[in-house]
């Protein structure tokens, strides 16, 4: 009977122990590591430039923000320029609104006197504006203008004529005017006046958005030949009131 005798092959004896295992460990991973650095190299990848290139984007990046900051902070300066010009602008418009209805007055007190003085040789104002007044509606943005005409002296026959309205502001920042065609729901253009003592007449007013009212003008045109308008300017101040 013949015995069939198997060849094994044993390396060394330090490779089966631990501290050869090891060795063989770093020895692959010290040949990965190698391998690995040669296909960067390989592929082109510059460590160093790739840092120097981090390190402009990043002063880059930090030139930007800066400029960034410089521009807030222009804007910041140019909203509050702006908000102070706005509020100086409002000042200036309200004492012109005053000094122009301070010198209506007087100058519907002149006339009156002129007449009275002279004789009737220059004719008194034969409509006065006694009233002037705006109060809001249930509606935001519509308003209602009050307007009490009266007849000075002792009247002894009814008077006729017409009174036009123009609402002053900004509108966007810049001057504006509104007509009564615009401001007014019926786009009349004028209002009609007929009595013999007062009247009291009503008129609302539709403003547009972004429209901000500083003050409004109200003329009153006598029919009477030879009758000087009167004219009045009453500053926007809405009565809560209504």
């Amino acid at each position: 009977m013949t015995r069939t005798q198997l060849l094994v092959l044993r390396g060394p004896a330090w490779l089966a122990s631990r501290p050869g295992m090891a060795l063989i460990a770093a020895a692959l991973l010290v040949f990965l590591a190698a391998l690995y650095a040669f296909g960067r190299w390989h592929a082109g990848f510059d460590a160093r430039r790739a840092l120097d290139a981090q390190a402009a984007l990043q002063a880059t990046l930090g030139e930007r923000d800066a400029t960034i900051a410089e521009l807030r902070l222009e804007v910041a300066e140019l909203d509050t320029l702006k908000a102070a010009q706005d509020r100086e602008r409002q000042e200036v418009s309200k004492t012109i609104g005053e000094l122009q209805a301070e010198v209506a007055r007087q100058s519907q007190q002149l006339d009156f006197l002129r007449g009275v003085v002279t004789g009737g040789a220059a004719p008194a104002p034969t409509v006065a504006i006694r009233e002037l007044r705006v109060t809001p509606t249930q509606t935001p943005g519509r308003y209602l203008l009050r307007i009490a005409l009266a007849r000075p002296g002792r009247p002894e026959r009814e008077v006729t004529g017409s009174v036009r309205i123009t609402v002053e502001g900004r509108r966007n920042g810049r001057p504006a005017r509104l007509e009564l065609r615009e401001a007014s729901p019926s786009r009349a253009a004028q209002l009609t006046y007929r009595f013999l003592y007062f009247e009291n007449l009503e008129q609302e007013l539709v403003l547009p958005t972004g429209f901000q009212p500083e003050r409004v003008l109200v003329e009153v045109r006598p029919a009477e030949r030879g009758a000087a308008p009167v004219t009045r300017t009453l500053l926007w101040a809405v009565d809560g009131s209504s």
